[in-house]
């Protein structure tokens, strides 16, 4: 009796040292993953607008997929608005967030999504327009409109009080 009730000790054991081990190893991972797709810095509004000018100019002439008005509410699509023809689906969606602040210096936020984890998570990320929440539902988008629009400017948003939002994919 004593041998099986030593051997049940060390399953159990056993068990919550596993489960230990699982916890610490996806903590890890979502570390590795946080670090290696969300960008973060300090900027004043004039290096901010380089980095927005930069990536505007990949999509030179493009009409935005949605228009936002000042507040950051959805406005209008516009769906005949694609970015390449040539059929490549994209692999990873980018936001380039500006948080303008008072004393002139901001922060700027570079987040990047692999398309395969939109694809798992429909309708669950979310993005910060102007301390609006918004999703791809809310934007009238799925994953796959994305995917078939290509390579495109999805959302180029300004507020009145400086902060200004970047969203495409690529």
């Amino acid at each position: 009796m004593a041998g099986k009730l030593r051997t049940w000790v060390v399953v159990v054991l056993g068990v919550i040292v596993a489960v230990f081990v699982g916890i610490v190893a996806v903590a890890g991972a979502g570390y590795y993953f946080f670090t290696r797709h969300i960008q973060t810095r300090e900027a004043s509004p004039a290096m901010a607008t380089r980095d927005f000018d930069e990536v505007r100019l990949r999509f030179d002439g493009q009409k935005a997929l949605v228009e936002l008005d000042s507040r950051g509410n959805f406005v209008k699509s516009n769906p005949g608005t694609r970015g390449s023809r040539s059929g490549t689906v994209p692999e990873q969606l980018n936001v380039l967030a500006f948080d303008a602040d008072d004393g002139g210096v901001g922060r700027v936020v570079r987040v990047t999504i692999p398309f395969w984890l939109l694809r798992l998570k429909t309708g669950g990320g979310s993005i910060d327009f102007n301390g609006k929440r918004m999703n791809l539902d809310d934007l009238r988008l799925s994953v796959e409109d994305l995917e078939r629009y290509g390579p495109t400017l999805i959302v180029d948003h300004s507020s009145v009080d400086g902060n200004r939002v970047l969203v495409w994919s690529q």
